[in-house]
């Protein structure tokens, strides 16, 4: 009897251990480490959604009514570890930022990414808005060492005036964000002395650092966005992150985008469609063996439905029924909803009309 009591004892302490192991979290929630989102091995695809709301109605001081209209430029994306930085606040931007905010132009900017490889993970565009609200979207790789993701987008009519993200860490507390919303305000590169949308771009001669335009910032009545009146102005874009899809270690898609290139990422969808069919493979396998009565059987596949996008990488899903349930010591029932990606790599643009910013 004590020997029962003994063996009960260790076995509930063993338990106990291994439940604080997986949820101990000092700051509060579970937090299950074999999920953490710093594990080797793991790429997330994260979808990025920029909604911008410049408008003569939120913004009507010096509103740009004539040629050329408000609109935005192409959005330059990167995601990288945490000593990478695209930009950061109250520090001088680099040329290459200074450039893009100046003039929308992203030569100088992916000259020096090519020498930024062992920091960088994914770069993603996102088309040009060809008007002051409007949403434009992209999709986007993360993995636990490269984390961070940045971007920047340039306000045109302006003289160094953008919107973008410094370093925003979608590993949060261990787990990636499934969504989340940011707000979005003006940001002044430094490098250019105009304090109006369409005032000429005269260099800021020493420049100046990257800083946040505000209410009663810069502080003169002439600034397009000096409203002294309220205390805050209210976002002029905001952006959304979400999580599509995680793959695990189990089926090694990192070692092909180790160094993945946005124009590369072609590869990588071709790597995820032969993943499919090796699962094809294996439920056919399970579908065309002999079945006993007690087995699970299930109908042939459906056709893919189609496919969500026509440019940028979309989703297909097919579906199949259970025709007989598992009986005991019957063989399970395989997976009923498959989804497939498809589409193409390119992400989806428009020909420019007339300005080149």
């Amino acid at each position: 009897m004590m020997c029962t009591k003994l063996v009960l004892l260790l076995w509930m302490v063993t338990i106990s251990e291994h439940l604080a192991m997986i949820t101990s979290n000092p700051i509060g929630g579970n937090v299950f480490y074999e999920e953490n989102c710093h594990q080797n091995g793991m790429l997330v695809l994260y979808r990025i959604k920029l909604v911008t709301r410049w408008s003569k109605k939120l913004f009507p001081k010096h509103y740009p009514e004539f040629r050329p209209p408000p609109h935005w430029s192409m959005t330059l994306g990167l995601t990288h570890n945490q000593t990478y930085q695209l930009f950061h606040l109250k520090h001088t931007a680099s040329m290459a930022v200074a450039t893009f905010a100046e003039t929308g132009q992203v030569a100088l900017l992916e000259e020096t990414l090519e020498v930024q490889q062992d920091f960088l993970f994914d770069e993603f565009r996102l088309p040009k808005i060809r008007k002051g609200k409007g949403v434009s979207e992209a999709t986007f790789f993360v993995n636990g060492k490269h984390s961070s993701v940045s971007f920047i987008t340039k306000i045109i009519p302006s003289p160094d005036w953008f919107i973008g993200l410094d370093t925003f860490d979608l590993c949060f507390k261990g787990r990636w964000l499934e969504k989340v919303t940011i707000p979005l305000h003006p940001l002044d590169a430094g490098s250019s002395s105009g304090l109006t949308f369409t005032s000429p771009k005269w260099p800021t001669n020493p420049r100046g650092v990257v800083q946040q335009i505000t209410s009663r910032s810069p502080l003169h009545f002439a600034s397009s966005f000096f409203y002294p009146e309220i205390k805050h102005l209210p976002p002029i874009a905001h952006v959304t992150f979400t999580k599509i899809k995680v793959y695990n270690n189990h089926n090694n898609v990192h070692k092909m985008v180790k160094k993945l290139k946005y124009k590369h990422r072609t590869k990588l969808l071709k790597k995820l469609k032969y993943q499919s069919n090796v699962g094809n493979t294996e439920h056919m396998n399970h579908t065309n063996k002999t079945l006993t009565d007690t087995d699970c059987r299930v109908s042939e596949w459906s056709a893919w439905s189609p496919c969500s996008k026509t440019c940028g990488l979309g989703k297909r899903n097919r579906t199949r029924n259970i025709i007989r349930e598992q009986h005991v010591g019957g063989v399970e029932c395989p997976v009923l909803v498959e989804t497939q990606w498809c589409g193409s790599a390119r992400q989806c643009s428009v020909l420019d009309s007339y300005f080149k910013w």
